[in-house]
């Protein structure tokens, strides 16, 4: 599916700002956003990555009042966007959607932020443009490409970057190397690596089997066939090895061994854009394919599993008057394989849609859409699962004055079923009597934008009928099954001033999950899990005079007391971090970038991550790693 940078998807075109009621992108205006919220759209850019060194998917979503990274570890770590589990998400990398998982215990996404231009959250159904069974919203990462790097005037350059990081003294070096080989094409190649020891937590414990091996590499092509007519071609791959616990997410005991593991993610991706010179025909093709592996190994077992997704998206958009018609096909594939013994299972999702953005007049702008998705499952135990259906989706924005305006939503989403877990693969059957998921999601926000303050208040209501995840006991066995029906409920609150050389911003949520009327629980394997309130304060600011920036960003958590019998309250936790960027010589060619990750040395347990197990009446999630100085240099030339 297209990204926030092509004009085709501009419901959730997250970087621009509109300059008066309306969706298309003639009617607005381009800024820097540094991970604020708009239209129901959270953005983290290039910028706010670099400057902050984020590490893993934990450091990219942590100004995200609503989202919160269970797992402490790359490898390990789950996205909750409003207590729903990424399984429950449609995420994508550069348009190649990521289906599947591996393994419960470990998370499904593997990104390395170092690779990116910016990632993109819609929370809650959305509309026809965000893909099929997007249950909870859609997660889209973007990586770079040369045209980001190439500075005014230039063809070529070099950006080499080494970093060193205090809790698990380890290291991170990159290479990127870009061109324009002529007027027509440019190209980018990444390479980098990535290796810490053991993580330190708040209270100065070693946390056993948590060191990393990473390799990553990105290859991207970009340029124009013909006038019209552009190609991008990108290949990225991610290693991550390490000696790890079986349940990473899990403190190291004997009743969870630590093995020897391998993870491998390779996506390849190809972009085509047609520019037809008329209103009627604005082409975008995307294909893609992605493998996702996992070898876990020890003396006593030697076990992988993977899913492989291809996909084609081929979308166009016209435009009629005042309205803007975005329509298009889909089709993916996903098998999902377990090794010894060689099985496997097949998924096939065939989808339909059409979407029409209308500026009705100068304050009044309405879009409506609809989804028809055909899902089949050809399972492990020869049992064949069909379903198709329309997922129905309409919004409205008015602009009372140039500054105030409020949008109202309501969405729908339909799941068939799908490849579950790979490691499970011929352990955890279906039970034949799967239904459908279905999501309806409503949304009230109230939007205010100034010169120099900027804020909204958005309420929401989300439920997922259905909701399939794993039921049943050890006792009497366990199987995928549909758990029962999720009610979302909650609201947020940002807001956000800027000055010329420096800006404030505080975000606060809550939300409240509940499966069947009884709060989520760490036990919700699949579904997700419930967390406290979360307030996010960030300041920034700059000195042009030194070419240098101090930022500052807190987060500060409440307890968590609404759990279900047998379990116990998740404590209250805040976590601050601290940031200065110097550029010395005044120009991007030399960057010192310098973070304090948990400057206070806090010992917390993230609600993501808690773990706590009623029968044996302890906790046992991994706590998250304490102070952390990270030191980076950056040459470009």
């Amino acid at each position: 599916m297209p990204l926030p940078s092509r004009p085709l998807n501009t419901l959730t075109l997250a970087i621009v700002l509109t300059s008066q009621a309306g969706f298309a992108e003639e009617d607005m205006e381009v800024v820097e956003v540094e991970g604020h919220r708009l239209n129901g759209v959270n953005v983290v850019d290039l910028t706010d990555i670099q400057k902050k060194q984020a590490n893993d998917l934990e450091d990219i979503f942590r100004d995200q009042p609503s989202i919160t990274v269970g797992g402490s570890f790359g490898i390990a770590q789950k996205i909750y966007v409003r207590g729903i589990e990424d399984t429950n998400l449609n995420v994508s990398v550069d348009g190649a959607t990521q289906a599947g998982y591996l393994f419960h215990h470990q998370g499904r996404l593997s990104i390395e932020p170092e690779l990116l231009k910016q990632a993109e959250l819609k929370a809650g159904a959305g509309t026809a443009l965000d893909g099929p069974g997007a249950l909870g919203g859609a997660i889209r990462f973007e990586t770079k490409d040369a045209d980001d790097l190439l500075r005014p005037g230039e063809d070529f350059g070099a950006l080499i970057k080494t970093g060193y990081y205090s809790n698990t003294e380890g290291y991170k070096a990159s290479v990127n190397l870009y061109g324009r080989f002529n007027e027509q094409w440019s190209g980018l190649l990444v390479l980098g690596r990535n290796d810490t020891k053991e993580i330190e937590d708040g209270r100065g414990n070693t946390l056993a089997n948590t060191r990393t091996e990473q390799e990553l590499g990105l290859l991207k092509l970009s340029g124009e066939l013909a006038p019209g007519h552009t190609l991008s071609l990108s290949h990225e791959r991610r290693y991550d090895d390490g000696r790890r616990n079986l349940r990473p997410h899990f403190y190291d005991a004997p009743w969870n061994q630590s093995t020897d593991q391998v993870s491998r993610r390779e996506t390849s991706t190809i972009n085509y854009d047609l520019d037809g010179n008329s209103d009627l025909l604005n082409l975008d093709v995307t294909a893609f394919k992605t493998d996702n592996y996992l070898n876990q190994r020890n003396a006593s077992f030697n076990e992988g599993a993977g899913v492989e997704s291809y996909g084609l998206n081929i979308r166009n958009s016209s435009q009629l008057t005042d309205h803007t018609l975005v329509y298009g096909v889909e089709y993916r594939d996903d098998r999902g394989y377990y090794i010894n013994p060689n099985i496997e299972e097949d998924a096939k999702i065939y989808g339909l849609y059409i979407q029409d953005l209308f500026d009705v007049n100068e304050v009044l702008s309405v879009s409506y859409g609809v989804r028809y998705d055909r899902y089949t499952l050809d399972d492990v135990d020869q049992q064949r699962f069909s379903s198709s259906g329309f997922s129905p989706n309409a919004n409205a924005e008015y602009k009372f004055t140039e500054q105030w305006s409020v949008r109202l939503g309501y969405s729908t989403a339909l799941r068939g079923q799908k490849i579950k877990e790979a490691y499970l693969i011929g352990f955890r059957a279906n039970h034949p009597d799967l239904k459908e998921e279905k999501a309806n999601n409503t949304e009230l926000s109230v939007n205010y934008q100034g010169d120099s303050v900027r804020g909204s208040v958005e309420i929401y209501r989300s439920e997922i009928k259905d909701v399939v995840g794993t039921v049943g006991t050890r006792a009497t066995g366990r199987f995928f099954g549909n758990a029962g029906d999720l009610l979302t409920k909650g609201f947020g609150i940002n807001i956000a001033k800027h000055w010329e050389r420096g800006e404030v911003s505080i975000s606060y949520s809550h939300n409240k999950p509940e499966l069947d009327g009884q709060p989520l629980d760490d036990g919700n394997l699949g579904i997700g899990t419930a967390f406290g309130d979360a307030l996010v304060v960030n300041a920034n600011y700059r000195f042009p005079e030194q070419n240098l920036e101090l930022g500052w960003s807190g987060r500060f958590v409440q307890e968590m007391d609404d759990v279900q019998e047998n379990y116990i309250p998740k404590p209250a936790f805040n976590t601050q971090d601290v940031y200065l960027e110097w550029l010395p010589m005044g120009t991007e060619q030399l960057s010192i970038n310098l973070t304090v990750s948990n400057a206070f040395d806090r010992y917390y347990l993230d609600h993501g991550t808690y773990g706590y197990d009623p029968d044996s009446q302890r906790t046992i999630g991994l706590p998250e790693p304490g102070r952390d100085v990270r030191l980076t240099l950056g040459w470009k030339f």
